[in-house]
């Protein structure tokens, strides 16, 4: 598994390069370009206490509403992380807002997954911060990172990622309902068809997965690589050894969470699975 490859965070920048085209010249032939035809789009709004998901289309027609309405809306992006395994990855994108009347500094966690030769973005989520102009500009000017992973944040997200590989571990479908969100959309590349293969997991849909698994008698092993939180909008990277009679296989998750009314909760799973040698 070709993990942080040079050549891929090239093809996966060249993405991220049409998003940042889109909103600095109002392009939406290049926005529709850096994502999926079935990309969704999950958040969560503290204030107001809402979450919002949905396809990303949704998404696509507001940003051409805005051109229309607000041409004053001053957009600079730049990517603060790239992480890259196999097919698939996940990007921490930075967009800072000058608006008059709603300048704002938002994160987005973006994951990608690799067809063919390019790479799209298949879920975004993120957190956004409301500032002022004035401290909007500093930021451009300096790159100043926002803080993050804030420890107690971090403790309650790793207690999450222990539930989920012990629900593996102990076929126990009350831990899977404890850690995914209902709505919850598993997606990877098939390979061998480069096809997009995504599924809504509702908890009808985990049981035959345990159930599956259970028959074959496979047992896993797990590493929590990387969590990457703001506010209340994480990702986090989970390696996975699968392990039965005479068959071994490494999966990549890139986890997407949000801290919907105090509960952290994985409402999109991108994956890169590969089998290996015993």
């Amino acid at each position: 598994m070709k993990i942080n490859d040079p050549s891929e965070i090239k093809l996966i920048t060249k993405t991220l390069q049409n998003y940042t085209k889109a909103f600095q010249k109002w392009d939406i032939i290049k926005l529709v370009a850096a994502f999926h035809p079935e990309a969704k789009i999950a958040w969560y709004i503290p204030e107001r206490g809402e979450y919002i998901s949905g396809m990303c289309y949704s998404w696509v027609r507001s940003f051409i509403e805005n051109k229309k309405e607000k041409l004053v809306i001053i957009y600079s992006t730049f990517d603060e992380k790239i992480d890259q395994s196999g097919t698939a990855a996940y990007v921490r994108f930075r967009v800072l807002i000058e608006d008059k009347e709603n300048s704002r500094d938002t994160t987005d966690y973006l994951t990608l997954l690799k067809f063919g030769e390019e790479w799209n973005i298949v879920h975004k989520s993120g957190f956004t911060i409301d500032k002022p102009v004035e401290e909007i500009i500093k930021i451009k000017e300096e790159h100043t990172e926002t803080s993050r992973n804030a420890p107690q944040e971090l403790e309650l997200i790793t207690l999450k990622l222990k539930t989920y590989a012990e629900a593996f571990n102990e076929w126990d479908i009350e831990k899977i309902r404890a850690v995914f969100h209902t709505e919850v959309r598993v997606n990877y590349v098939d390979v061998k068809t480069n096809k997009f293969r995504c599924q809504t997991r509702s908890i009808g849909v985990w049981k035959e997965v345990f159930e599956e698994h259970k028959k074959s008698n496979v047992t896993y092993k797990t590493q929590i690589e990387l969590i990457d939180q703001l506010g209340t909008s994480a990702v986090v990277k989970m390696r996975w050894l699968a392990m039965k009679e005479n068959f071994r296989a490494v999966t990549v998750d890139y986890l997407t969470f949000l801290k919907i009314d105090g509960d952290w909760l994985i409402v999109n799973k991108t994956c890169h699975s590969e089998e290996i040698g015993i």
